[in-house]
């Protein structure tokens, strides 16, 4: 469909506007007269109001002349056409007609021929410059959409173990940035004093919420910032000032991660934040990777026998771990380990491999730990996969030996992935078990107490889950919300009821658990069709 152009004609002189008129509306389809003025003031009004594509300008007008009114309709509409029609053939005004911007400068009287000619020339030049705006909002929409792909892309290269580091510098050249010193900030979610159950509302609240995160994060500096993965978000900070010191630099960190948390907490009270150090190139940004998932697990750590923190902060520097950790047991060098148990459980495949190759990665490019030491901490790893899903899984011999004959970090990176993928699998399946043994104790209870004032929080009980965990769940698993499921089975019980006719359609609402009957007969009509007292009579009218 072509796009119709907006015009307005300014002429103090009746006959020539009716002249214009006639020959557009002779000759062009796709342009529609919006209005028409006799003054230069009122021409400014009406190019307010209507917002036309193309004025058609006397020069000659009362109070203000034309090419004011062209001035002042230009400040206001930049994109506005304009062709003047005039008698005055004076230098001067064609000078300044050009300096505005002005299309086509024509002299009265102007002849039909001519003036479609030129019309049809100055309409086509704004159809190609429409055409051009929208091709640049389209493409300014595309690359809109594209820099969140982008900016993960970027981070599952930071996270990959294996991954060329030159992939970081193509991904900041597709985003403009020439400048890509900086620093990895990652923020956790987690909530490290719950069960794995209240993990997983953790996860569910930041999906839910990762929109705005991202949004507070690029309001405070200017960054890349990764997917919502594991609880975590992991940020590129771009930080161009290379000239002040180490120090310096950590504490213009500190205090951004503290302006971030601040934001952010009105949304989250669980967040923690490592922060690597600063690097002038980008393709040490793994390095600062790995120091700002060193300080994330340092900081888990810091916690008393009652879940508390040590510390008031919740925000640590890379720069800081030995200070802080210093007494430390030993078995926090077990810690990155546990973290991939905990999170089997509820996250997605994609997600534990990446959080595998963090650990990995910190382990193998971190100090003081040499090849054989690292083939121990799998070793460790693949175990602890059979201690606690034993019930689901082969032997462990194959693996194990491939771990001891591997030759190289990058080969035993290769072994233990391809382990975890395989294992995943099957402790899926086990899950799925599991959460249909749930799904039926939780129908069986509701089945035995429909009649009651039952809850979604007793039924969540019932089956040792969180009533928000539970809701979630259940409706995942099943398609159904608890509450629709509960009005299902009490409607089904009471259209059995309804066939004894001594049972008033009162006692039955109060028998299959409503208390209010008004509730009961919505209920009823919503999932069955009909009113109870017409299934009843539909019900009779068979019997006969």
């Amino acid at each position: 469909m072509t796009d119709t152009l907006k015009v307005l004609i300014a002429d103090d002189e009746p006959i020539a506007v009716q002249s214009l008129v006639f020959w557009i509306k002779g000759h062009f389809d796709s342009l529609h007269i919006a209005g028409t003025a006799r003054t230069g003031k009122e021409a400014v009004e009406k190019a307010i109001e209507l917002h036309p594509d193309l004025a058609i300008m006397d020069i000659n007008m009362p109070g203000i002349n034309g090419l004011d009114a062209i001035r002042k309709i230009k400040e206001m509409n930049p994109s506005i056409s304009f062709i003047i029609i005039t008698a005055y053939d004076y230098f001067d005004y064609a000078v300044e007609s050009v300096s505005l911007g002005v299309e086509k400068y024509l002299l009265k009287p102007v002849k039909e021929a001519v003036f479609v000619k030129t019309l049809e020339m100055v309409t086509e030049r704004i159809k190609q410059q429409k055409e051009r705006m929208r091709d640049q909002l389209e493409q300014q929409e595309r690359l809109k959409l594209a820099i969140p792909i982008i900016e993960a892309s970027f981070v599952y290269s930071l996270c990959m173990f294996d991954r060329d580091n030159d992939d970081l510098e193509r991904y900041c050249s597709l985003l403009g940035y020439e400048e890509s010193s900086g620093y990895i900030m990652i923020l956790d979610f987690s909530q490290y004093r719950d069960s794995a159950e209240a993990s997983i509302d953790a996860h569910l609240e930041g999906e839910k919420l990762y929109d705005e995160y991202r949004r507070v994060i690029k309001s405070c500096c200017d960054c890349l910032v990764g997917p919502f993965m594991a609880n975590q978000i992991v940020v590129y900070i771009f930080d161009k000032d290379n000239s002040g010191s180490t120090y310096e630099q950590k504490t213009r960190s500190i205090n951004l991660a503290e302006r971030i948390m601040e934001r952010i907490s009105r949304h989250s009270k669980d967040l923690h934040i490592g922060i690597g150090k600063f690097y002038t190139d980008v393709k040490d940004a793994k390095k600062s990777y790995r120091q700002a998932f060193n300080a994330l697990q340092a900081l888990h750590r810091l916690q008393d026998d009652e879940g508390e923190p040590f510390a008031q902060s919740r925000i640590l520097h890379d720069d800081d771990i030995s200070e802080t950790t210093e007494g430390m047991d030993i078995w926090f060098e077990q810690a990155p380990e546990d973290e991939i148990f905990a999170k089997v459980p509820y996250e997605k495949e994609a997600t534990i491999l990446m959080l595998f190759d963090n650990v990995y990665n910190s382990l193998a490019g971190g100090s003081g730990i040499d090849f054989s030491s690292l083939k121990n901490r799998m070793i460790g790893l693949v175990v602890g996969f059979f201690k606690r899903w034993e019930a689901v899984m082969d032997s462990n011999y194959d693996v194990l030996h491939q771990i001891i004959q591997a030759k190289s970090k990058q080969e035993l990176h290769m072994i233990c992935r391809q382990f975890i993928s395989s294992v995943l699998p099957k402790i899926n399946g086990s899950k799925q078990k599991k959460a249909n043994s749930i799904i039926e104790k939780a129908d069986r209870f509701i089945e035995a107490n429909y009649s009651q004032d039952i809850s979604l929080e007793a039924v969540a009980r019932e089956v040792n889950l969180s009533p928000y965990y539970f809701s979630r769940f259940y409706k995942e698993m099943t398609g159904q919300n608890f509450i629709d499921k509960l009005a299902n089975i009490r409607i089904e019980k009471a259209k059995e009821l309804l066939l004894d006719p001594e049972l008033s359609i009162k006692d039955i609402s109060m028998k299959v658990g409503f208390t209010d009957p008004n509730y009961f007969s919505k209920a009823f009509k919503k999932i069955t069709g009909v009113t109870a007292s017409d299934y009843r009579k539909l019900f009779d009218a068979n019997a006969k």
